[in-house]
Formats: structure tokens, sequence, C-alpha cells
């Protein structure tokens, strides 16, 4: 009889102890999840707040305060990536920025992808990342004009006795000057709808959250390969990245031939290119996020095995049927406890 009764105490204890403790967890889980949809609504509110009052705020937010390449600094990047003229846009990138915030912050085991910090650095940091990309592909533009117009120099440049005599008599390579400026004209002539459209594609302005959600979509496409603490994503959502890829890559300028003004007239309006430079951005600072967490939580050489054990953690779903499985086990340990009990009155 005695032993049945330590039996069931210890039972008992078990099983509150166990309860207690789930409970915490279920609590921290739930608190730390509602802290960042606060944080994901809160950027989401920014913007729809800066797009209402656009006009009532337009001498410190319109739009020539917003970016352009070769043209634009820190100021004018952090107002672009919250700025937007468009109801439609607005609504299109909030509405991706909701469902990639949401797999990315929200449906995460981990408390510190669950950061308040980490979620507005994430965003600070694609959008940046979108536009300092830009400025790299305009400046990769700007180096293949100049390369085209050395080798029209090269070719007209002036071999004749006359031009040689001239310039050994003056010290200097006069003649160039003359053929250079030939071989600008009629490059800049031949190649005129490349010339127009690389001018226009570093004068207008560009604003809108699309870098943004380009990052944070290539964000969710690392975590859910690499990060032990989301979960993978299904075929149907990864067909929905590949082909938006696909498209934008299409549309994109990315060499100095796609700049040409029938393909500018063509245009959609979009900025294409910040969309794939978002993207790569994004994918590299999920890598190093990922890495970063890791090398703090297990440090050493354990960091890049991807933790202790190697096996992926817990997910929101993961953690779910965790819990239920708790939950099932207690519901065994009572009926257990009870039987015990009428036993031991028996």
């Amino acid at each position: 009889m005695g032993r049945r009764l330590i039996l069931i105490f210890i039972l008992d204890t078990q099983s509150r102890v166990e309860r207690s403790r789930v409970e915490i967890l279920d609590e921290m889980s739930r608190r730390t999840s509602e802290r960042a949809k606060t944080a994901l609504y809160l950027l989401i509110l920014i913007n729809i707040f800066i797009y209402s009052y656009r006009d009532e705020l337009q001498p410190y937010l319109s739009l020539k305060r917003s970016y352009r390449i070769h043209d634009g600094n820190l100021k004018s990047m952090l107002l672009s990536i919250f700025f937007h003229m468009d109801p439609t846009h607005l609504f299109m990138n909030m509405l991706a920025l909701n469902r990639y915030g949401t797999e990315l912050f929200v449906y995460t085991s981990s408390s510190r992808w669950q950061s308040t910090f980490v979620i507005i650095i994430s965003y600070v940091a694609c959008g940046l990342g979108a536009f300092i990309g830009v400025e790299l592909l305009s400046q990769y533009h700007d180096y293949q004009w100049e390369s085209k117009l050395r080798v029209a120099r090269e070719a007209n440049r002036c071999t004749h006795w006359f031009c040689n005599s001239l310039n050994d008599k003056l010290g200097t390579d006069i003649s160039s000057y003359f053929t250079n400026a030939w071989a600008d004209l009629t490059t800049s002539v031949q190649n005129v709808d490349i010339k127009v459209s690389l001018w226009y594609n570093q004068m207008i302005y560009r604003i809108g959250a699309s870098g943004v959600v380009y990052g944070w979509m290539g964000m969710r496409l690392v975590t859910s390969a690499f990060s032990p603490y989301h979960r993978s994503m299904d075929t149907f959502d990864l067909f929905i990245i590949l082909a938006t890829l696909a498209y934008d890559l299409n549309q994109s300028p990315i060499t100095l031939d796609d700049l040409r003004l029938s393909t500018l007239l063509e245009g959609d309006g979009v900025d294409h290119s910040a969309h794939l430079v978002g993207f790569m951005f994004g994918m590299a600072y999920a890598f190093i996020l990922i890495y970063w967490i890791r090398f703090t939580l297990y440090g050493g050489l354990s960091w890049w095995r991807g933790g202790r054990n190697g096996r992926r953690l817990g997910t929101r779903w993961e953690d779910e049927q965790r819990i239920q499985q708790q939950r099932e086990q207690r519901r065994q340990n009572s009926r257990l406890i009870n039987q015990q009990r009428e036993r031991a009155r028996l």
C-alpha cells in the first residue's frame, strides 16, 4: 500500500512539473510571437501612414527627396523604402510583406528571429541593400559604356605621319583630343537609344518597399533550406518565387545592350533590377543571420555543422505536434494515477 501511494505521488508530481514547464514554454512562445506580429504590423502601418499623409508631409517626404542613382544618400534611401505613390503598389507590397514577414519572424521556433530589433533591421537592411545593388549595377553599365568608348577611340586613333609629326612637335598627343571627341560623338549617335536609356535609368526616382519584399523572399528561400528554426516551403510557394524571379530576370536590364529605348518604352514601369538585387541581398543576409545565431548559441566549430546534433529543430508545426504529444502524455499519466488511486482504495 505504501509503495503504491509513493508511486502515485511521484507520478502526480512529475505530471504537474511537466505541465507547468510546457505551459511556461507555451506562454513564452506566445509572447515572443505576439511581439513579432506587433513589429511587423508597425512597419506596415508606417508605410500606410506615410502614403495616407504624403500631401501633408510633402515638405519632408516629397518625391524629389527619394532615391535615384548617383544622387541618393542614406536619407533618400530610407525614405524610399517607406514611400509609395500608387495605392495598388502599396497594397501588393504590404500583402507580400505580411506574408513573408509572418513566415520569417512569426512562424519560427527561435526567439531571436522573433526579436523586434531583428525584424526592423531586416527591413532596413534589405531595402538599403536593394538600392546599393542598383548603384553597383549602374556603375557596371557605366563601365560597359566607357569600354565601348575606349574601343571606338582606339579604332579612330590617327596613325598618319602628319599626326605623329604634330604630336612630336608639340610634345603631347594633341591629335587624340580631336579623334576621341569624334569617336565619342559617332558612338553616341550610333547608340543613341542606349545613351538615352542609360540617362533615364539614372534619373528616375525609385520608391516603394519592393526591394524589402524581394529581400524577404530571398531570406525565406534560404531559411527554408538551411534554417533550423523555420519550416520548409511547399512546392507551390517555391514555384511562385522561381516564376517571379524568372520574369524579373527577363525584364531587368542586366547588360548595357538591355538598356535600349525600345525596351524602355515597352517596360511596365517596375524596377525589376531592384527586385533581383534585393532578392540576392536577402539571401546573403539570411545566411549571415542564420550562422551568426548558430555561432552565438553553440560557438566553436560546431556552428558550421548546424549545432550539436545537426538535425532540423522544431518549427512552428513541429512545436505544435510536440505540445500535442505532451498533452496526450499528461492525459495518460492522469489515467494511470486515477487507476492507481482506485486500486489503493480497494
